[in-house]
């Protein structure tokens, strides 16, 4: 019966093409915003926290004077040493910024240098072409994909901080911090540009910065980060979900596209609540002359939830198109992207949108008398 009630309602969508067209074509408009707003939050949000993304970290650990702040933490090296005796954890990191700006084949660009130890929790997982430079290699750097754009390639020189020339040896994929690319550099360098920026401060022997932990497999790291904070005093240790929330403006991001995205969501599922209820209406003869010969309602119910299902479908295909169009040719002051997991995350959405509103449509099929349906037609 199943197939049955499938096929009748996609028939029904067939021989009403122009209908058909009209709703999908409606429901395709606000799937195109939803789609374009979600992706637009996602890249908005990948570039402001990929450099602690990009890491294979579970806990971050800031000191208490910086208020969760990566460009003001300064975790002394004796610290993030004896981090390592918390139980729970199983190798400890450092990575330490510093804003800076980078000679380009396309002109200067403001960055954020990054230093990091190789091989800890603090080197960068998203290696995407070349490879990462490793401590003590003088003049040599990774860089952040989103750089291709300003011709930057493997092999070139870029100047960091106005006279340190670099060569870029690898791209890291999504490792911006707060809408910009990142260079990623051994400690000795980070140290030269630090103390070029703030020269009080002096020579750097050692990376001060953020510690990064990784921990044991049957590890919590809420737990992990209690243990921290009530072993070593003057930190502040965070699971990394919570380090990244800390990073400033992604709360608000994140609350404010989800707001509007949440609201596009539920038009959505009203907009189709009314298309159905109009079809539903219209056909209310039809519907009531399959009551009287025999069709359950089960069998009306499936086919309505049918058409809903198709209408979505052709939606989310033509509001991904419109979508990954619009990312083609939007500028790059317009960080907009689609990845597949947008477009899952949001279909899905979309889907229960269009279910629930053809489920509310569903109560007048099942309220619905067939002989008082056809008297009212007659007369």
């Amino acid at each position: 019966m199943t197939w049955t009630a499938v096929r009748l309602g996609i028939a029904e969508l067939w021989r009403s093409r122009a209908r058909t067209a009209l709703a999908a074509g409606t429901v395709a408009v606000l799937a195109f915003l939803t789609m374009t707003l979600a992706g637009l939050a996602d890249s908005l949000d990948r570039g402001s926290t990929g450099v602690l993304q990009a890491v294979d970290a579970d806990v971050v650990v800031f000191n208490e004077e910086a208020r969760r702040q990566l460009l003001r933490s300064r975790v002394p090296h004796g610290q993030a040493t004896a981090l390592l005796q918390v139980d729970g954890v199983r190798a400890v990191g450092t990575i330490a910024l510093v804003p800076t700006s980078a000679e380009t084949p396309a002109g200067a660009t403001r960055v954020t240098l990054v230093g990091y130890h190789a091989r800890t929790p603090a080197e960068p997982t998203r290696l995407v072409a070349g490879r990462l430079p490793v401590d003590g290699e003088p003049g040599i750097a990774a860089v952040d994909s989103s750089l291709r754009g300003s011709g930057v390639e493997i092999g070139d020189e870029i100047t960091i901080a106005g006279d340190r020339v670099v060569e870029v040896v690898g791209f890291v994929e999504d490792a911006r911090f707060l809408q910009q690319p990142t260079v990623w550099v051994p400690p000795d360098m980070w140290a030269q540009v630090r103390m070029r920026a703030f020269p009080e401060t002096g020579w750097a022997e050692s990376l001060a910065g953020v510690s990064l932990l990784r921990i044991s497999p049957d590890a919590d790291p809420a737990t992990v980060a209690a243990a921290v904070n009530s072993t070593v005093d003057g930190l502040d240790a965070v699971p990394l979900a919570e380090g990244v929330r800390a990073i400033p403006g992604v709360d608000v991001q994140r609350g404010t596209f989800g707001v509007i995205v949440t609201l596009t969501v539920a038009v959505t599922a009203l907009v189709v609540t009314l298309l159905f209820v109009l079809i539903v209406t219209e056909r209310r003869v039809q519907l009531a002359t399959l009551r009287a010969l025999g069709a359950p309602p089960r069998l009306l119910a499936v086919a309505l939830l049918s058409q809903a299902t198709a209408v979505w479908l052709l939606a989310l295909v033509a509001g991904t198109a419109g979508t990954a169009a619009l990312s083609a040719v939007a500028p790059e002051a317009m960080p907009l992207a689609l990845r597949p997991a947008v477009v899952a995350t949001a279909g899905a959405a979309l889907l229960l949108a269009a279910l629930a509103g053809a489920g509310f449509a569903l109560r007048r099929v099942h309220r619905l008398d067939p002989a008082i349906a056809m008297e009212d037609d007659q007369t």
